[in-house]
């Protein structure tokens, strides 16, 4: 299983080492607008309470002030490029590993080794971990780099939390796409269905929120990632943050065995 995911590994550091890249060009960007954000003039957080709840929800997140680096960073970058986008990626990521194999027919001279279904759904699936590990590292320096650049303050141990714990997130929404590669034998279907497994959560959980049919986006990941609650408030959900973790391991198990079973 670690040939598998350090073979992986190594397929993917082209791959991270470009999103980083763009990341962190975002981050330089989203940082040097901030100067002239605060400096508008414009009443912004009145704004943003006129806004309907769900566009609230979605576009802004659990922030009542843009006016200081960290609701500002937490409303307009890491609200959308972490939750969403970053999110997006990696079920994308993972969609591809096992059904790119059955579609391209590279599969049975996998499993001609010694390696069993299970070993190469959860090796190929620990191989994302080190990119969502150095995805967030260089990107936290980069926002921490960034703001110190500017003369501004950002709390250190809050920035990291909101980075260590995205990690627990973004393994949840590998192992949507995990599910969906086992499932599907087009690649192509399986990324479609990870994708809008991910981006289908986004939206119902922001429509749903405080409204009669919230239950309806307790099922949605991304409700348990509250980027601006984490980074402005300094609380972490530990309660959540566990049942990431959890249901990540699960579909992981699921697709393990769902993929033992099928017919390839």
């Amino acid at each position: 299983m670690l040939e598998i995911t350090r073979f992986e590994v190594g397929k993917r550091v082209r791959g991270t080492l470009l999103l980083t890249a763009a990341l962190v060009v975002l981050i330089a960007l989203h940082v040097a607008l901030f100067p002239s954000i605060q400096n508008a003039g414009v009443d912004l957080d009145a704004y943003i309470e006129s806004l309907p709840e769900e566009t609230r929800r979605a576009f802004v997140g659990n922030v009542t002030t843009i006016t200081t680096i960290d609701g500002f960073l937490a409303s307009q970058f890491y609200q959308l490029a972490w939750l969403l986008v970053l999110g997006v990626y990696y079920a994308y990521a993972a969609a591809s590993s096992v059904a790119s194999e059955v579609e391209n027919g590279t599969l049975e001279l996998v499993l001609a080794h010694p390696v069993s279904r299970s070993r190469l759904v959860v090796g190929k699936f620990l191989a994302l971990v080190p990119s969502m590990v150095a995805v967030n590292a260089l990107s936290y320096l980069a926002v921490y780099g960034g703001v110190q650049y500017i003369d501004e303050s950002i709390d250190a141990v809050d920035l990291f939390a909101l980075h260590a714990y995205s990690i627990g997130y973004l393994l949840a929404c590998a192992a949507i796409g995990m599910v969906a590669s086992v499932v599907f034998d087009s690649a192509r279907r399986a990324q479609t269905a990870g994708i809008g497994s991910v981006f289908g959560m986004f939206l119902v959980d922001s429509l749903t929120f405080d409204t009669d049919y919230e239950w309806v986006g307790d099922v949605a990941v991304t409700r348990y990632y509250d980027v601006g609650e984490i980074l402005t408030e300094g609380t972490v959900a530990w309660g959540d943050l566990a049942l990431l973790v959890v249901v990540a391991v699960v579909l992981l198990v699921a697709s393990a065995e769902l993929f033992e079973r099928k017919d390839v």
